[in-house]
C-alpha cells in the first residue's frame, strides 16, 4: 500500500454532523428573514469545510449587504459554538470509522484537518474517545489548504504517500492545492460517483479503497 499518512476531515467523514451545522446557521439566524437564511444553508451545503467564520461574514456582505466587525463574527462564532457543541460531541459516527481508527492506528498516521473551529475541534474529539488517535488535529480560522500544508511541513510527509477523505469539493481543492490524493466520503454534499473522484458510502470500505488507489 502506497499511502503512510491518512489526513481526515471531520463532519461527515468521521461524525454524521453536517445537518447539525446546518441547523446551527438556522437557529443562530432565526430572527432574520428566511428566505435569507435559506440563502446561507445553501451556501453552507455547497461550500462543505468552508469555516463557520466564512459563512457568517457571507451572510452579512453578501446576503444581507451590510458590513459586519471581526468582533461581531467572534461573539456569532462562538454563539454558534454553544448552539452545536454538544450535538456534534454526541453525534453518530459514520459507519466504520471508529472502527478504522482503532484496529489501522499503527499502520498509518492519522491527522484531522477540518473547517470546524479549532479549540472547539480538539475539545470534541476528546469527548469522543477519538483524540489519541491522531498526530495533529487542525482547524479554522486557519483555511483547510493552508493546515494541511503545514501538517505536510511540519510532520516531514511525503505528498505521495499522504492522501485525504473528505466530503466536500472545499475539501479536494484543498488536496489538490497540496498535490495529495482525495478519497470522497458520500456524506450527500456531492455526488462523487458523478465525477472522476474515487468516492466510498463510508468508512467501512475505506480499507478496501485504499489497497486499489
Amino acid at each position: 500500500m502506497k499511502y503512510k499518512n491518512l489526513v481526515f476531515d471531520f463532519d461527515g467523514v468521521l461524525a454524521e454532523s453536517n445537518e447539525i451545522r446546518f441547523n446551527g446557521f438556522r437557529r443562530l439566524f432565526q430572527e432574520f428573514p428566511l428566505p435569507q437564511v435559506d440563502e446561507l444553508v445553501a451556501y453552507a451545503k455547497a461550500n462543505g469545510g468552508v469555516s463557520r467564520y466564512e459563512k457568517i461574514r457571507y451572510f452579512f456582505q453578501e446576503v444581507r449587504g451590510e458590513p459586519i466587525t471581526e468582533e461581531r463574527v467572534q461573539v456569532l462564532a462562538a454563539q454558534f459554538s454553544d448552539l452545536v457543541r454538544q450535538e456534534v460531541v454526541d453525534a453518530e459516527p459514520v459507519k466504520g470509522s471508529v472502527e478504522f481508527l482503532k484496529q489501522n492506528v499503527s499502520r498509518f498516521n492519522f491527522a484531522l484537518v477540518s473547517g470546524s473551529d479549532q479549540t472547539e475541534l480538539r475539545g470534541v474529539c476528546h469527548e469522543r474517545g477519538i483524540g489519541h488517535y491522531f498526530k495533529r488535529i487542525l482547524g479554522s480560522p486557519v483555511k483547510k489548504k493552508d493546515n494541511i500544508a503545514r501538517l505536510l511541513e511540519d510532520l516531514g510527509w511525503k505528498t505521495k504517500e499522504t492522501v485525504y477523505i473528505g466530503d466536500s469539493n472545499n475539501d479536494l481543492e484543498a488536496s489538490l492545492a497540496n498535490r495529495i490524493d482525495f478519497i470522497g466520503r458520500d456524506s450527500g454534499l456531492v455526488e462523487w460517483a458523478c465525477t472522476e473522484v474515487p468516492g466510498i458510502p463510508d468508512l467501512s470500505e475505506l480499507e478496501d479503497m485504499l489497497a486499489r488507489t
